[in-house]
């Protein structure tokens, strides 16, 4: 399931009555969103039911003991007995304290001394001697055994407790992701171009492309000299791969420096359509971006849509798809080179 769907039916599956009892386990490859996923989904769940931010909380299994569930021992005061301090995170989760939620990190990392306290945490809802509250959400996530991340092979007592989901990822719900998480924009255009490249996953090799990768690579910055570009190449091919790297320091290098469209929007339909793939599709791409802008001139738009018109049709659909998300709809909508590209598509592609 991809992301938007995940975040749909969850979300759906809490708003029914006592829905909140259903766990979801969220299994995906490493790195490809599926905490994303869940931060997301119980962020939703704080403003609906305004959560205070000490009732919700991250607790991953494999890092941690049985202790950090059932709390620390000490005698009663009577002197007949002990009883169990609970940790914080639970106490927090406590019976009384309203809505609250809780992740359950990398629940297939854990070992089956942990994954046995998380049975009942999630069936009974009790974390040692703590009751947790009746409108706790639990959302759990975990890496599947066969990417050989270090997952562990899940109990069949506890994933029947839980709802399995996979975790697919998708190009479309990425690009919402990472435009609203300032994703480096070119990088966003090169696995539009390449979207396989999004997640490439083989447990082979030490470093992979996933989503979670291509979001550090977006954190590299520029770097200017005669190493400028070895070096960040380096540090790129750090994140996801030497192969990957090679083909988005080479898309990267091939878009930033694409010449002035002066002449191509001075004339767009005798302008040569450049045959490699890669450059036509950054051209559309810098066009596309002249067109959103909030400074473009109606003619400079109805030139650089003229050009795009000579593309292939799948090229120019995905153009179109790309303008019509943002603020230029209406700058579109009122342009006849705009309406004649979109009746030419209707006919090709419908």
């Amino acid at each position: 399931m991809k992301f938007s769907d995940l975040k749909k039916s969850i979300l759906a599956q809490f708003e029914v009555a006592g829905g909140n009892r259903i766990v979801p386990f969220i299994e995906g490859k490493p790195g490809g969103g599926k905490s994303a996923c869940a931060r997301e989904i119980v962020n939703e769940l704080k403003k609906k039911y305004h959560i205070a931010d000490e009732q919700i909380v991250e607790f991953n299994p494999s890092l941690r003991d049985p202790v950090d569930v059932l709390g620390v021992p000490f005698k009663h005061e009577s002197g007949t007995h002990n009883v169990w301090l609970p940790p914080e995170e639970f106490y927090n989760l406590r019976q009384g304290v309203g809505p609250c939620a809780l992740i359950i990190e990398e629940l297939t990392d854990a070992p089956m001394s942990m994954q046995n306290p998380m049975c009942r945490i999630i069936l009974d809802r009790w974390a040692g001697s703590v009751k947790l509250s009746d409108q706790l959400f639990i959302i759990a996530t975990g890496n599947r055994v066969e990417d050989k991340s270090g997952a562990n092979r899940m109990s069949t007592k506890l994933g029947n407790r839980l709802r399995c989901l996979p975790f697919d990822e998708n190009l479309d719900d990425w690009i919402t992701w990472a435009k609203a998480h300032n994703i480096c924009d070119v990088l966003i255009k090169f696995l539009q171009f390449q979207p396989k490249m999004l997640s490439d996953f083989d447990p082979s090799r030490k470093t992979n492309p996933t989503p979670r990768a291509w979001e550090a690579v977006s954190l590299i910055p520029s770097f200017t000299g005669r190493d400028g570009e070895k070096l960040f190449h380096a540090l790129v091919a750090g994140d996801v791969g030497e192969g990957a790297a090679a083909a988005y320091c080479a898309f990267r290098k091939m878009y930033l420096n694409l010449p002035d469209f002066s002449e191509l929007l001075a004339r767009p339909e005798q302008y040569s359509v450049p045959e490699d793939l890669s450059i036509r599709w950054a051209t559309v791409m810098k066009l596309v971006d002249l067109v959103a802008s909030e400074n473009c001139k109606q003619e400079t738009a109805n030139a650089a849509l003229t050009f795009i018109s000579r593309v292939p049709p799948d090229m120019q659909a995905m153009a179109v798809r790309e303008l019509y998300k943002g603020e230029s709809k209406k700058r579109l909508i009122a342009s006849p080179v705009f309406k004649k590209l979109a009746s030419r598509l209707t006919k090709v592609i419908g």
